[in-house]
């Protein structure tokens, strides 16, 4: 007996038609598959018949037969699927299931995939960290001497920068031990003195490192300024300022140059002046530049309790500072004008964490008190000094000050 829901639009394809193929109808009886397409007509017993799913996303059902291997006939309509009289036929019901595994397999790859558009985007993105400090490595130590020599140029537009020579003579009594301690640095470190009276520092790739004459006379010893300047010479070791540069190229070019080809950030490095002159590290740079510095300051044998000294002098000084101002853009202002604490945000917990970093003294530390001194006394004649268009320095070149 046939039912009324057995008949179904179809498509077949036979030599026999015009154009090769056309519309029709087909049906389901107990003899068989019966179709009617233009004047084809005919019926195809369950016995060898073959069920397949085709087409986009499997949505439509082709029926073929052995007797009649130059017949295909094909229809959208799935419920054919579902039909007593075809389920009805034990090889029949074998090859639906089947094609129902296809469908789910299909469905479920198409989900799959779908996600891992998704998933690889994520992926990668968080994982960002990790292929900028790879990607960072592959970069050239050139390109980053010319990056940094590009920032202190255009900060130096804004800033008075104490001459090379006469920085040189004072700085290098304190630096020269904390350079000599880097383990086989590939970078030759310009360290300069500005004329700001924010209490800051900056470091730049390619081992330029900037001190704010605000800083060096707000310190109240050696080991607190040096304390600062291992921290920053920690974010030039692990090119902190170059990933963050790598960071905003893309993740197309950042997993390039994972791979080794470092060409696609070279535009990328050509315009990021303006981005490391404004850049804040994240809180896991920070954390990585404490701890950096800190084992810098042992190997140099000098004192790392320095560093959480002057960050919590700092704290307390500005607490105490912003309690007597009202207006909330004064306040603001202040923040600013404090330089270390807005680039370089502090906690308890970061405190607490340097504190454990140190630990307990380990026996001498070198004394640079008297070269301190004599530092904070030519700064003080640096800042005094009437600004003239000779007084401003060029961005000093990369040190040769050896390294161990």
């Amino acid at each position: 007996m046939e039912l009324a829901s057995s008949k179904y639009p179809c498509h077949a394809f036979h030599a026999s038609l015009p154009g090769g193929r056309d519309t029709g109808e087909l049906s389901l009886s107990q003899l068989g598959v019966s179709y009617q397409v233009a004047s084809l007509l005919g019926t195809l017993p369950f016995a060898q018949l073959e069920l397949t799913l085709g087409g986009a996303a499997n949505k439509l059902v082709f029926i073929k037969h052995a007797h009649k291997p130059d017949l295909v006939l094909y229809t959208s309509d799935l419920s054919i699927l579902k039909n007593p009289v075809l389920l009805a036929h034990p090889e029949c019901s074998r090859q639906i299931a089947a094609a129902g595994r296809k469908r789910a397999y299909g469905w479920g790859a198409l989900i799959g995939f779908s996600l891992l558009l998704i998933a690889v985007p994520l992926g990668l993105m968080w994982q960002m960290d990790t292929m900028s400090s790879y990607a960072a490595k592959q970069v050239p130590v050139e390109w980053e001497e010319k990056l940094g020599a590009s920032v202190a140029a255009q900060d130096d537009l804004k800033n008075r920068r104490m001459p090379k020579a006469e920085a040189d003579v004072v700085l290098k009594p304190l630096t020269s031990p904390l350079l000599q301690a880097l383990p086989n640095s590939p970078y030759r470190y310009s360290i300069s003195i500005v004329n700001d009276s924010s209490t800051n520092a900056y470091a730049l790739p390619g081992g330029y490192v900037a001190i704010h004459s605000g800083l060096i006379l707000k310190a109240g010893s050696a080991e607190e300024l040096l304390g600062v300047l291992a921290h920053e010479i920690s974010h030039v070791e692990e090119r902190h300022g170059t990933r963050n540069v790598i960071g905003n190229a893309g993740i197309y070019l950042v997993a390039s140059a994972v791979f080794g080809d470092v060409s696609g950030l070279l535009a990328v490095f050509s315009n990021a002046a303006p981005m490391l002159l404004s850049q804040q590290y994240s809180r896991r740079f920070e954390t990585d530049a404490d701890e950096k510095g800190v084992l810098l300051l042992k190997r140099a044998n000098i004192n790392p309790a320095g560093l959480p000294v002057f960050f919590e002098r700092m704290i307390a000084e500005e607490k105490a500072a912003l309690e007597k101002i009202d207006n909330k853009q004064a306040r603001e202002a202040y923040k600013q004008a404090m330089g270390l604490l807005s680039t370089h945000p502090t906690s308890e917990k970061r405190m607490a964490h340097l504190r454990e970093l140190i630990g307990k003294p380990e026996g001498s530390y070198i004394n640079q008190e008297a070269a301190f001194k004599d530092l904070q006394e030519a700064v003080k004649k640096f800042v005094a000094k009437p600004v003239t268009t000779e007084s401003k320095d060029k961005p000093a070149g990369p040190s040769s000050t050896p390294q161990s």
